[in-house]
């Protein structure tokens, strides 16, 4: 962007468009520490950019470590944006979902991050453990991808 941003904000914020409120709120990490929830309180929708997206349903997370990402913390930013009173879920890519697609989400992250955090205790290798998501979680590349950052953040 060039120069810097018009609005800033540490928890939360909101502006009116056309006299609705839109609200723009950080529950925490997921995707990127920088990930918020973007809600519109009259229409009961939330969009959710990179902290849910995905071409086909409940879709798996790509944690960008790079830009603070965190995978154990997801699952409760997103128990964050549960707290709202949301009907309709925009993702940041592919198909408009609802607040249980939401929490099938939720719960499906927390799941990997369980899964993985205990096979590193266990010791399972990087193989071992990717051949785990692609057979139980459907993880694809774009997945896989983040797997060394996963396992670097899960084993402590």
């Amino acid at each position: 962007m060039p120069g810097p941003p018009q609005i800033a904000f540490t928890d939360q914020t909101s502006v009116f468009l056309g006299g609705k409120e839109v609200r723009a709120i950080y529950y925490g990490r997921g995707h990127t520490d920088g990930d918020i929830a973007v809600y519109f309180p009259a229409e009961h929708v939330v969009h959710l950019g990179d902290l849910m997206a995905g071409t086909r349903g409940v879709t798996n997370p790509v944690v960008d470590y790079k830009n603070g990402g965190c995978l154990r913390d997801w699952p409760a930013t997103l128990d964050g944006v549960l707290k709202l009173d949301i009907d309709t879920v925009i993702p940041g890519h592919g198909e408009i979902s609802t607040r249980d697609g939401l929490v099938a989400h939720r719960n499906k992250i927390a799941s990997i991050s369980d899964q993985i955090s205990g096979l590193v205790h266990e010791g399972k290798s990087k193989d071992e453990i990717g051949q785990l998501l692609v057979s139980k979680f459907d993880f694809k590349p774009i997945n896989m991808g983040g797997l060394d950052g996963m396992m670097a953040e899960l084993k402590n």
